[in-house]
């Protein structure tokens, strides 16, 4: 089939076959005679006309049947209605020939596609067998075969062939002669299959060639012909239009095939295809673009002049260049009209010239004005600016100055916390700090007198005299001051012989080394190891080691009688052969020991503080080797009885004092037990607190001097160097590292309905209100009047049924049931923590504060039916030891042991327990420590865990805060941290101001801090197995709970407000007003205000306003209590009180405005400053971080909390928060913008102040200050 390209892709179709006008139509179909046959389709497009036609039949075939089927059933229906009108035939379609006929005709296409399909694989398999039957001696010459092939696809182009390639085709090659196999014969079988032509031997010339191929011969030399010529022109015409003749014929199946490669792919390409329709497509453009550059020449030529640089003043050629632009001359029909409508035109242009000349002079005037104004402007800019860039030079100058001081300061501290003073001396001579040089010297001085106080004591005892030297500062940092002090080393690595009790620890041989020394140096000293680590088994250790190996045989050892019995038995365990009298007991028992001790036959007197001052007389008469004092924290008073008894009547040597506690309070107190056992040295009190408690007292100021962080660390560094030479103190994590870990946990408590409503009537009136019909009050009024306010707190916090009274009204019969743990919420809490440490295996010790609650928790021990003990101090000597062993026994019944925190916190060994609940905490921290360390000591396997109970919103939370601050200072060792520690009754009154805050700041806030079951069970449990354990005991209580309060019983374990008895409910005001009937006839008394009325914030307030006075705000405050009364007199309130304070302000300040009328201008000013003030807020507020994104000042939004940060207010004197600025702002306390401002830049300075550099509170802190700078 030899048809043509396709019409879309830009050849020309040939005549015949089926036109687009020929398609047929549905309106207007004609039948034809279809006898005729179609002819094949010889081009795309009259195959796609043939294709549309069998389409439009198909349809037309299926639009008459369904028009026949439509009259079919109108021609049935008819007729069952008799009606014969319709007769409906069988359905012949008009079409089905015409249909037959195109099938017909495309059945042909089919066949001859697959006609030709069969060929070009036969074809294909031909070249193939004919290659493969080729012998290796007979290889074809592919190189000659691909020239050849590339010489044909040239002259199907009608080009010439270039030289090269038509000589190398001409030398024929003599091996290639002898070749069985012609590949020149085989190439023109292939040219004469598909091209029908026979290469001939006598066609050799590039003419015959080309006319045995049917092409038009060119001329020989058409390289050579000039361009534009005739015949050149001519020549190139016929090939392009022979060529576009030759495209526009190509065969459809053009590129199925490439005769140099003789291989056939899968998939059939069209490259040779799209090729030549691109050439095509070139051709038929190259009538325009002949057009297009003939365009181009012709203005080209016309346009064009040349310059010749050499003739470009030349007379002709300048003649020639004006002729050359001289246009041609337009012919003007009226040239007189011309000439006067040129004249009027010229006088316009004069006119306009004119008038634009004068408006230009005007514009240059105003421009120049406006230059002048603007050079003004910019000198007066550049003042401005130069002046603002001075002052951003002197504060930039200022915040680098004072970060470097801040990097100094804060090199200077970590040098010193390091210990590293040679470092901090040569920090402190570049930062020129004349306080801190003062503070150094001072110190320093005082270092000096100590150690010649040192020398002159050892020399004193040496009866030798004492070497002045003077000390300078470089001699003073190479001089160890520890070496001064210990300058005898005597080197101790095995214990004494006669120590048999056991084998002394590595720490223990060290403190004895250490107690050896003081010996040997005539010093004497403080062991204050923690508490747990064998302070006792150090002491006689010492005790044994000077009797065998320095001779010595006279021992005074003074303990507290609660732990006497415990010495007695230490020493028989560990030095049975040192005679040992224990002198305690009743006058009979004491006066039998009389006769060994006035013979002297003994080693060891082991007595009380009591009997040191009674049998002062008997027990001063020996000059003792070592005296040593047990708990000797109780010689904190210099002026005690005591203290003055051993100091003026008991002789020794050497003097030891052993504490596990020996900084609890300040710093005369630690004067008074280094003044004990070193009198020579810490003689005068008053020098001592000079030195570190008030350094800045002699330097002529008369305001109090704070001292800064790196000075009071300066001053505690300083302290340190002055009692390691005389003071041990080792804690249990360091040297004990076997020692189970000790985990407290403060446990919350919710207060009971009754435990509420007492504690509200104590906080408001100091006294209870149980009724008229009890026993016990003041008066026939039920009312119980109390002292120590903060002491009945704490009873109510413990439990109610303290007060007797009260019991009185709730269980009049005294009988032990629920109530003893529903009126209590540490008792309800205890009610559930208890049995799951019996059912685990727990031993507990109970720490109480209070006897009677002892008593109370008796009569719940023994409810729930659990063994216990009790040791208080009415508890017997003799039957304390007895308890021990009972309670310590690995076989004991007993579950829980009760002890009062001062009585049982000392001397005890209860290492069996392992578990320790401090059920009210104790003002003095170190005896919860003491009490504590009852379990945790040597001996201990177990984890302990420490349980501290605090009940919600109560007294108890303010006493354990006060306990962390006072073990905050003695971890800074002996409360050098805090230098003005001196209770005064402002500050006792601003505690009971705290805890009224705080009872109204619950009714406020009511969270509840209490821990439910599984928090509980987490606290608790040391183990998942008890975890497990713990949830199935609640389960089971719960389920108990349950049964019985469908029987009737309570439905919540604490007891509610609604089950109290009437007397507790009623609202007890008017109890506490005294009858004014009465006390008319009375002298009217005159009346004493206790307190100001102002809270903490409006006192604050008033003393930062400098226009306002303390004075003013309370009597603007009695103002409007006065109003509130008079109000509430009218509208008959009880109690005036209730009315907010904020909201009668805003009223009058309302009522002020309606009778003031319109604002003056100094309001509408304050109104213009208050608004600019609050915008300024607002947008802080609406500042996000670029680092993350979250809220700048949410962190400073309010105060922090001062349960929590109570260390925050003693670092930080003006505390604010961006909500007390805005609550200012609205009562216009600022006068001035700048005023707002420095306000909000010490609100970010305090944030600076506390928080670490780097910090993210320090960053938001920083980001504030330069939005606030950039105003």
């Amino acid at each position: 089939m030899s048809a043509t390209l396709f019409e879309d892709q830009g050849f020309k179709a040939s005549n015949g076959g089926f036109q687009e006008d020929t398609l047929l139509k549905n309106d207007d179909y004609t039948e034809k005679s279809m006898e005729e046959s179609i002819n094949i389709p010889r081009s795309t497009q009259e195959l796609n006309d043939l294709l549309s036609r069998y389409q439009q039949l198909l349809q037309f075939s299926h639009d008459a049947r369904e028009k026949h089927q439509a009259y079919a059933k109108l021609a049935e229906l008819l007729q069952q209605h008799d009606i014969d009108d319709f007769d409906a035939d069988n359905f012949a379609d008009p079409y089905e020939k015409d249909i037959l006929a195109i099938e017909k005709c495309l059945q042909q296409i089919s066949a001859e596609c697959e006609r030709i399909s069969d060929e070009e694989d036969k074809l294909h398999k031909e070249l193939m067998l004919s290659l493969k039957g080729v012998s290796n001696d007979d290889q074809i010459d592919f190189d000659l075969l691909s020239k050849q092939l590339a010489s044909l696809h040239v002259l199907l182009k009608n080009l010439d062939l270039p030289q090269a390639l038509q000589t190398v085709l001409d030398v024929q090659d003599v091996e290639s002669e002898n070749r069985a196999f012609d590949t020149e014969m085989l190439a023109q079988e292939i040219i004469e299959h598909f091209f029908k032509v026979s290469l001939l031997d006598e066609l050799k010339t590039f003419p015959d060639r080309m006319k045995s191929l049917g092409l038009i011969p060119t001329p020989s030399d058409s390289l050579s012909a000039s361009i534009g010529a005739f015949s050149q022109e001519n020549s190139i015409g016929h090939k392009v239009a022979s060529r576009i003749h030759d495209l526009e014929n190509l065969p459809v199946n053009l590129g199925t095939l490439e005769a140099h490669t003789c291989q056939s792919t899968e998939e059939i390409h069209d490259d040779l295809k799209i090729r030549a329709l691109i050439e095509l497509k070139a051709l038929l453009l190259m009538a325009i673009q002949k057009k297009f550059k003939n365009a181009i020449f012709r203005k080209m030529s016309l346009t064009a002049h040349y310059d010749s640089p050499v003739l470009k003043n030349n007379t002709l050629v300048l003649q020639g260049r004006r002729g050359f632009y001289i246009r041609e001359k337009i012919e003007q029909p009226n040239p007189e009209l011309l000439a006067l409508q040129l004249e009027t035109k010229f006088k316009l242009e004069a006119d306009a010239k004119r008038h634009k000349l004068q408006v230009d002079k005007i514009n240059r005037i105003l421009d120049n004005t406006k230059v002048a104004n603007e050079l003004k402007i910019n000198r007066i800019n550049k003042k401005l600016v130069l002046a603002r860039f001075i002052n951003n030079l002197h504060n930039t100058t200022e915040k680098e100055e004072s970060k470097k001081m801040e990097k100094t300061a804060k090199q200077r501290l970590q040098a010193l916390k390091a210990n590293d003073e040679e470092a901090y001396i040569k920090l402190l001579d570049q930062t020129k700090d004349h306080r801190i040089t003062h503070l150094l010297k001072q110190t320093n001085s005082f270092l000096d007198s100590l150690a010649k106080a040192v020398k002159v004591q050892q020399a004193e005892q040496d009866e030798a005299d004492v070497v002045a030297e003077d000390t300078v500062d470089e001699l003073r940092e190479k001089i160890d001051y520890y070496q001064v002090a210990h300058r005898i080393k005597e080197d101790v690595r095995v214990q004494p012989s006669i120590l048999v009790g056991g084998t002394l620890k590595e720490y223990q041989i060290k403190g004895l080394q250490w107690m050896v020394s003081l010996y040997n140096n005539k010093l004497n000293g403080i062991l204050a190891d923690e508490m747990g680590l064998g302070k006792t088994i150090q002491s006689i250790s010492l005790i044994t080691y000077l009797i065998e190996k320095k001779g010595e045989d006279k021992f005074l050892v003074i303990v507290p009688l609660s732990t006497i019995t415990n010495w007695a038995l230490e020493f028989e365990k560990w030095a049975p052969s040192v005679k040992v009298i224990v002198f305690k007991g009743s006058p009979q028992q004491r006066k039998e020991l009389l006769f060994d001790i006035r013979m002297g036959n003994f080693q060891v007197i082991l007595t009380t503080y009591e009997y040191i001052i009674k049998e002062r007389p008997m027990l001063s008469r020996f000059h003792y080797s070592h005296m040593i004092i047990d708990e000797g924290h109780r010689m904190k008073n210099a002026q005690s009885k005591l203290s003055l008894t051993l100091k003026q009547y008991y002789r020794t040597k050497n003097r030891l004092i052993l504490t596990g506690t020996p900084l609890q309070n300040n710093l005369p107190e630690l004067w008074a037990l280094l003044n004990f056992v070193l009198p020579k040295i810490f003689n005068s009190v008053k020098s001592f607190d000079e030195w570190f408690n008030t350094p800045f007292a002699n330097t002529g100021s008369q305001e109090k001097i704070e001292l800064t962080e790196e000075e009071s660390l300066l001053v505690i560094r300083r302290l340190h160097k002055v009692l390691r030479p005389f003071l041990l103190r080792r804690l249990k994590k360091d040297v004990e590292k076997d020692l189970p870990d000790k985990v407290e946990k403060v446990l919350k408590c919710n207060l009971s309905g009754l435990q509420h409503i007492l504690y509200q009537q104590m906080v408001k009136h100091n006294a209870l209100f149980v009724g008229s019909q009890t026993t016990g009050t003041n008066n026939k009024s039920g009312i119980k009047g109390l002292n120590n306010q903060v002491m009945q707190l704490r009873k109510i916090c413990n439990h109610p049924f303290v007060f007797e009274e009260v019991e009185d009204v709730l269980n009049s019969s005294r009988l032990t049931n629920d109530l003893l743990w529903r009126t209590s919420g540490k008792f309800e809490l205890l009610d559930r923590v208890l049995p799951k440490f019996k059912a685990s295996g727990h031993k507990v010790l109970i720490f109480f504060q209070m006897t009677s609650v002892m008593n109370i928790f008796e009569d719940f021990l023994r409810l729930k039916d659990m063994r216990y003990l009790r040791l208080d101090g009415a508890t017997k000597a003799e039957d304390r030891q007895d308890m021990l062993k009972a309670f310590n026994k690995p076989d004991s019944d007993y579950f829980c042991f009760l002890l009062s925190t001062r009585a049982g916190g000392l001397g005890l060994n209860l290492q069996s327990a392992d578990t320790v609940i401090i059920f009210d905490t104790d003002w003095n921290p170190h005896q919860d420590l003491q009490a504590q360390d009852r379990a945790h000591r040597i001996g201990q396997k177990n984890e302990v865990r420490i349980l501290r109970l605090i009940s919600n919103d109560s007294i108890e939370e303010f006493i354990l805060e006060r306990a962390h601050q006072k073990l905050d200072i003695d971890g800074k060792v002996i409360q050098a941290g805090k230098f003005d520690n001196k209770s005064t009754a402002e500050e006792q009154e601003e505690f009971l101001r705290r805890l009224l805050d705080a009872e109204q700041g619950d009714k406020e806030n009511e969270e509840n801090d209490s821990l439910n079951d599984d928090e509980l069970n987490d606290v608790l449990a040391r183990s998942e197995d008890e975890k497990i354990l713990f949830t199935k005991m609640d389960a089971e209580r719960i389920a108990r709970e349950k049964m019985e309060a469908r029987l009737g019983g309570f439905t919540n374990r604490l007891i509610t407000k609604e089950e109290l008895p009437e007397v507790f409910k009623e609202d007890i005001s008017h109890h506490f007003d005294k009858d004014t009937k009465e006390l008319s006839r009375m002298r009217e008394k005159k009346k004493v205000k206790y307190d100001d009325g102002l809270t903490e914030e409006q006192w604050l307030m008033a003393m930062d306003d400098d226009n306002d006075t303390v004075e003013d705000a309370i009597r603007r405050k009695e103002e409007k209590r006065a109003r509130r009364k008079r109000k509430a007199s009218r509208v008959g309130l009880e109690d005036a009180e209730d009315i907010n304070d904020f909201e009668d302000e805003s009223e009058g300040e309302r009522k002020r405005l309606r009778q003031d009328g319109l604002p003056s201008e100094a309001q509408n000013g304050d109104d213009g400053l208050s608004s600019k003030c609050l915008s300024v807020l607002d947008h802080i507020q609406n500042m996000e971080s670029e680092r993350d994104g979250h809220a700048v000042a949410e962190i400073f939004m309010k105060l922090p909390s001062k349960k929590l940060y109570a260390d925050y207010y003693k670092v930080i004197k003006k505390p604010t928060a961006i909500s007390q600025i805005r609550k200012r702002v609205s009562q216009d306390r600022y006068d001035t913008f700048e005023a707002f401002l420095d306000e909000l830049k010490l609100m970010c300075s305090n944030a600076k102040v506390y928080n670490e550099e780097g910090s993210w509170v320090y960053q938001d802190a920083e980001e504030i200050e330069s939005f606030i700078e950039g105003l």
